[in-house]
């Protein structure tokens, strides 16, 4: 089967993703908001560091509630 992997918020440590690791894999370099603290979270190499502010902040952002179908 799949091997699932958790990511956490890097500030508030609430769970953002929880999907295969072939999946986060597809997602990799992308931003998004934790809902619980706001915080913007860069996903590099399958975990969650903190963000480069951008000029634009919705720049490539994706919710994880747009994830869900």
């Amino acid at each position: 089967m799949y091997n699932f992997k958790t990511l956490t918020c890097y500030n508030c440590k609430s769970v953002m993703l929880n999907l295969p690791e072939v999946e986060i894999s597809k997602l990799n370099g992308l931003n998004f908001i934790c809902d619980c603290c706001g915080h913007q979270n860069l996903l590099t190499k399958n975990k969650f560091s903190k963000s480069i502010n951008n000029n634009d902040p919705y720049l490539n952002i994706m919710s994880v509630d747009s994830m869900i179908l």
